[in-house]
Parts: C-alpha cells; sequence; structure tokens
C-alpha cells in the first residue's frame, strides 16, 4: 500500500530532524536531549562537506513528495523544503572559516553549553567529562579552519578578533578552582555525594589543566603570530571573494524576503527619521526643547541608581513578574503558563549584550533563561531595562519561544531554534530572525498598548531602541555594501541614539562579524505591523488581538514570506466563506514580500537631530 504525502512528509521532517540533532550533540543539548552530552559538534571542512551531501539528498526526497496531496502536512513540507533550498544557496560562501569571534567560539559556546547539561548524577559528571576530554580536538579544528581560511582568503577584520587573545588569556591563567569549566562541581545544591563528586573534579581538574589549557594556549599564539597578519584591511564583507553576493545572501537569510542592500539602507533611513519624531514630540511634552537635553536628563537621573549587580537583578525580577507579566495576560490566550527564569550574565560572557534569552524545554525541566547583563554598572541604564525586558521576556522571546515549544502538533524541527553559531550564516539552517528578532522589537512597542511604559523616561528607552534598530538597517548595510569604516557607523549611531559611545562600539563590531543579522529586527517588526494592521481593517470587529498572536506563535519560526500567506489564511478563517477558488500557495510562501512605506524624508541630517 503507497503512503500518503502526509505520512510521507511527516516521516521526512523526522528523518531530517533525527540527523540534525546526531550531526550537532551540542543542538540536542540545547533542546534538552542528554543521549550525546559526551559528544560535541564536527566541525571539519569535511563534515561540512557530507552535510551538504546529506542536505542535498533529503531535498531530493522533498521533492518527490507531491505537495498538492498533502493536507496537514503541506506547509511543513513546503518549510522542509526552503529551509533545505536556503541552506545548500549558503554553502557556496563557506562562512565555516569564521569558526572563533569576540562574539563566539570555542572559547564561549562550551561555557554556555553547561547551563544546558544535567548534573543530577554521577553519570551526569562522567559525561560532562567526557565531553571536555574532546574540547582539545574541538580547539584544534578552529585552527585547522582559520589556516584553511587564510588560504581561501576568506577572513575576519581585525574587530571581530583582536579580543579573542584576551579571552583565551582568561580560560589559560585563571586558577583552575576558579575556572568556567569547574563551575558545575561548585553548584550549591549538589546531587550527588562529596566523594563521587571530589572524584570526578580531580578528573576534570586534570583534563582542564593538562589538555585544554594547553590547546587555548597553542590557538592564542596562532590567532597572534599567524592570523593577526592576515586579516582583512577592510570592514565590508564585499571585500571577501565573491563579498556582495555573500552579503546578499546573508541579507536573504536573515530577512527571509527579498530586499537588496539599497532598499534595506533607504528603508533605515526613513524609519530613522520617523522614530525621531516621536522622541522629538516625547522631549517636548516634558517641556525639552531639544532630544539631547532630555537624554541627558534621564541618563544623569539614572547614575548611581544600581549600587550593586544584584540590585540590577532585583529590579529586572520585579519588573518582568510583577509589572509586565500580569499585562501580557491581557492580549494573549492559552498562554504556555512556563517558568520565565532571570538570571545574571556569567563575568566570562561580559561582551555580551544587555540582555539575552535561551528557549526552555517542551518538558519544562529547563525553564526559559532571561540573561541581563550586570557586569558593568556604570553601563546599565535604568530607563531602557523596561523596552529590554519586553524583548527578551515576556511577551519577547520567551513567550515566543514557549507556544512553539508546547505546539505538539508541529514536526520537531519547527518547534525547536539553533540558537549558536551565527557565523555560519547563510550555510547554516534558517534561524527565522526576522519573525524572531521582529517579535521582539514588535512587544517593545506593544508595551505601549499594554501600559508598562509608566514614565517618559521608559518610554524613551523603548524610542532609543527602535530608533538604534532602524539605524541598524543604515549602518550594517552602510559598512557591507557601501564601505562605510567602522568611524563612520560608529558616528552615524551616536548622532541618530546618543547611546554610550563603548556600548556603540561593541555593536557595531558585531555588525561586521555577523553581516546582515542586525537588519532583521526592524524588517521582520514592521511585517508583523503590516500583517496586523491588514487583519485589523479586513476583519473590521471581527479581528481579535489575542487570536492573532496566537496565530502568528503558534506556527513556530517561519520566514516572513510565509508568515504573510498564514495571516491571510487567518484572516480567510475569521471573515466567514467565501466562493471557493483554486489555490495552492495558501501554507507556502508569497512571491515578494512588500514592507511599508511612509512619507518620511529619504535621508537624515545627522548630528542635527540631536541640537
Amino acid at each position: 500500500m503507497t503512503e500518503s504525502a502526509d505520512t510521507q512528509a511527516e516521516a521526512l521532517c523526522a528523518e531530517v530532524w533525527a540527523w540534525r540533532l546526531a550531526e550537532s550533540p551540542e543542538l540536542a543539548t540545547y533542546c534538552g536531549i542528554h543521549d550525546t552530552d559526551d559528544q560535541l559538534d564536527d566541525i571539519s571542512e569535511e563534515a561540512y562537506i557530507k552535510r551538504e551531501n546529506a542536505v542535498q539528498a533529503f531535498l531530493k526526497k522533498a521533492e518527490a513528495i507531491d505537495v498538492s496531496e498533502c493536507t496537514s502536512y503541506k506547509q511543513s513540507l513546503l518549510l522542509l523544503k526552503d529551509q533545505l533550498q536556503e541552506y545548500l544557496k549558503g554553502a557556496a560562501f563557506k562562512s565555516y572559516y569564521f569558526p572563533i569571534s569576540f562574539l563566539e567560539g570555542v572559547h564561549i559556546e562550551l561555557i554556555q553549553g553547561i547551563h544546558f547539561m544535567k548534573f543530577d548524577t554521577v553519570e551526569n559528571f562522567e559525561t560532562y567529562v567526557a565531553r571536555l576530554t574532546r574540547l582539545p580536538k574541538r580547539i584544534e579544528q578552529v585552527q585547522q579552519m582559520l589556516e584553511k581560511g587564510i588560504e581561501a582568503e576568506m577572513v575576519m577584520h581585525r574587530y571581530s578578533v583582536e579580543e579573542v587573545p584576551n579571552q583565551l588569556d582568561k580560560l589559560i591563567s585563571v586558577p583552575i578552582e576558579e575556572h568556567p569549566f569547574m563551575k558545575p562541581f561548585m553548584a550549591e545544591d549538589k546531587k550527588v555525594s562529596d566523594e563521587d563528586l571530589q572524584r570526578i573534579k580531580t578528573q576534570a581538574m586534570d583534563v582542564v589543566t593538562s589538555l585544554i589549557v594547553p590547546a587555548f594556549q597553542k590557538l592564542k599564539v596562532f590567532i597572534e603570530d599567524v592570523y593577526f597578519r592576515s586579516l582583512r584591511p577592510s570592514e565590508c564583507a564585499a571585500s571577501l571573494p565573491h563579498g556582495l553576493s555573500m552579503y546578499q545572501q546573508c541579507l536573504n537569510f536573515h530577512l527571509s524576503c527579498e530586499m537588496s542592500p539599497k532598499e534595506v539602507h533607504e528603508l533605515g533611513l526613513r524609519e530613522v527619521d520617523r522614530i525621531y519624531q516621536c522622541m522629538k514630540d516625547l522631549a517636548r511634552k516634558e517641556g525639552f526643547d531639544h532630544i539631547f537635553d532630555f537624554v541627558k536628563h534621564v541618563k544623569r537621573k539614572d547614575e548611581g541608581m544600581f549600587k550593586t549587580p544584584d540590585e540590577v537583578l532585583d529590579y529586572v525580577k520585579d519588573l518582568c513578574h510583577n509589572k509586565i507579566h500580569p499585562k501580557v495576560q491581557e492580549m494573549f490566550q492559552n498562554m504556555p503558563g512556563s517558568e520565565l527564569k532571570v538570571l545574571p550574565t556569567p563575568p566570562e560572557m561580559f561582551s555580551s549584550p544587555a540582555g539575552f534569552y535561551y528557549a526552555g524545554t517542551p518538558d519544562g525541566s529547563r525553564p526559559g533563561l532571561y540573561y541581563i547583563n550586570n557586569n558593568k554598572l556604570e553601563l546599565v541604564r535604568r530607563f531602557m531595562l523596561t523596552a529590554l525586558s519586553l524583548h527578551e521576556g515576556e511577551p519577547g522571546h520567551h513567550l515566543q519561544s514557549e507556544y512553539s515549544l508546547r505546539e505538539k502538533g508541529l514536526p520537531d524541527f519547527r518547534r525547536y531554534t539553533e540558537d549558536s553559531k551565527y557565523y555560519l550564516a547563510p550555510h547554516k539552517f534558517s534561524f527565522n530572525t526576522a519573525y524572531i528578532e521582529g517579535w521582539g522589537l514588535y512587544c517593545e512597542a506593544l508595551g505601549e498598548e499594554m501600559g508598562v511604559y509608566e514614565d517618559s523616561e521608559s518610554l524613551l528607552g523603548r524610542y532609543t531602541f527602535e530608533i538604534f534598530r532602524a539605524a541598524r538597517l543604515v549602518v550594517d548595510t552602510g559598512i557591507h555594501a557601501f564601505g562605510w569604516s567602522q568611524y563612520k557607523a560608529v558616528e552615524f549611531i551616536k548622532d541618530h541614539t546618543q547611546m554610550d559611545h563603548e556600548a556603540i562600539v561593541n555593536e557595531v563590531n558585531r555588525f561586521i562579524t555577523w553581516p546582515g543579522q542586525a537588519c532583521a529586527y526592524k524588517i521582520g517588526e514592521l511585517k508583523l505591523w503590516e500583517l496586523r494592521h491588514k487583519a485589523e481593517k479586513e476583519l473590521g470587529e471581527n479581528f481579535k488581538l489575542a487570536e492573532f498572536h496566537e496565530r502568528i506563535l503558534k506556527c513556530g519560526p517561519v520566514p516572513l514570506r510565509f508568515l504573510e500567506s498564514i495571516v491571510e489564511e487567518y484572516i480567510k478563517e475569521n471573515r466567514g466563506p467565501e466562493p471557493p477558488q483554486e489555490d495552492s500557495t495558501v501554507d507556502g510562501p508569497t512571491e515578494k514580500t512588500e514592507l511599508p512605506e511612509n512619507d518620511a524624508v529619504t535621508e537624515c541630517e545627522d548630528a542635527s537631530y540631536w541640537k
């Protein structure tokens, strides 16, 4: 008996996901699957070539299934084919030659990964030590890929890697008892006997001191003595072999809609101007003739507000649990109800953003984790914490990830997101960055409707974040397509946001390191507002905001070109019956995403905004 198309599609989705977990033990750990916690990903060039061949084979299987015969799995099959096709398009650019930077790499990923492992039994600790023993080989692979990158002229800019030797130094020189890799043995709520813990701890200390530290030392010497001599002179991705094509593919990867660098750049200029007008109105409402004076006033009020890192943490916890959460329930329905845990960013990750989020697991054994960077009190701005928490916590990344994780009707590749190895873009399975980060930015604006911004200062924080996301469109494309220097990019952001200089430099270096990623926030947010306004207009009194939000979130992260058709289907269902029409693409992508335009000017007068 021939299997139905839906059965074939379901089986293929499961097969591809099982293969991805087998290929990436680190992804499996992140997803709460601990069968391969003793292993690490293979990042050799040979491994990537094998993966490319496997993806080609999977795509052939997907294309052999008649999508017109699918019903329940039609959308998932189309999404799977889209992911496989985009992966192969990105494979040509060999971005695996950039395996380490100040943002990520073997010196950061494995420390982050500790938080996703289990430490409940003796076997858990022994498994962790087994993973540590594989780390020297992984460090060696990093060096090998950097060497191959030099040969292929696929090298990073100084701003992406100049901090790496210092980061490595901290892992080389730190006393063994205080080493980040020893953290599992320092936990207060130990669930194994002291005798067993001490035995395994001794083994781990030996692995770290005799194998891992020397491997890091060797990598540090190579980076300083060899790699630094081969760095590309220009910040822009266009300076790499086939660089402009690579940058366009990076934009395609992160935006999941068709936009040229010029279109993104000009949209950014219009958005900067529009948001500036909102900030100008807010400043005047508070009695200030100039935005710059209002910003200085707010920053001055914030100075010295937090005396200790714990005070920052307590403030954010209160914000998330007592002020935001009760109001979230008014705009969402069938909420998963899973825990959001607010934690301090580990000191070894001090270069991380102001806040970031890691999804929990479907069984609830690991809650959603919102990390707040409280390492540098002088950089913590109270007036920006409300918008940040709306983005990272509820209803932002936490709610978005929890809805998809709890949606058992979706295949696993749609429920989980591989939130790591950003350097691989565009040669990796999609993050659906515009959907995820666009949702986070949409939620910052949603905070106004929720009544979460209780004063003009916190509302200024929202606009400061939004204008920064708009400026990213200008700066990212400016750097990678139009030859902007780091200095020009920093000055543009400084003139239009008045963010702290150190934070701006760190962000611009991030844009240099991850081409295109920073553009996804604003593009995704604009698409969400466009789709919401379309649904409101066409449904009228039948529009229910909580239902709309649920439909957006329950589909899991998807490309923007798919999200349009999902919302079209939602509108069709709620508008009532219509005459039957031929439609073979209702669950698939539309041809092109049209982002909203406004009447704002297309150029900005830089520093004049703040005078």
